[in-house]
């Protein structure tokens, strides 16, 4: 007796190799696709650090002609853009070197063009014949420092 033995050919294993390889390909893609988004926005990050820092460094101000009126009483401080980038100068701070008292003044209408200049005048009760030392701080966060002393 001769057995004839039929055999059916699946395409279980050509379907399951093709539905694995199509996964694969999918989470390659998604993997792909993230570190793309992922590394566009460090690049956005990293240019914009870059280019705040440049910034800064490129900020330059010139206090001078400051005076102390006895009218008021108050402090006329005149300062100049003397760097390559626009600046705003968000606050200035005041300090009686004898005694240590601070007075801080805010400014939100202080922005200063390349070459240009900004004069404040601002209350501020001064005591004769004292050292102060004057602090501009701008936008980024520059600093920039002088000493006077009142008539």
């Amino acid at each position: 007796m001769h057995l004839h033995k039929k055999t059916k050919r699946g395409l279980s294993s050509i379907v399951t190799g093709a539905i694995l390889l199509s996964a694969v390909a999918v989470m390659g893609i998604m993997i792909v696709a993230w570190a793309n988004s992922n590394l566009t926005k460090h690049q956005q990050d990293l240019d914009s650090t870059f280019s705040d820092n440049y910034n800064k460094i490129n900020e330059k101000i010139l206090i001078e002609h400051v005076w102390f009126n006895s009218v008021g009483p108050t402090i006329n401080m005149t300062m100049n853009n003397i760097g390559t980038v626009g600046l705003n100068v968000t606050s200035i701070q005041i300090t009686n070197i004898t005694s240590s008292q601070t007075y801080s003044f805010i400014h939100t209408d202080g922005g200063i063009t390349t070459g240009g200049m900004l004069s404040i005048i601002e209350n501020f009760g001064w005591v004769a014949d004292t050292p102060y030392d004057i602090l501009v701080t701008t936008g980024r966060d520059s600093q920039f420092k002088t000493q006077v002393v009142s008539p």
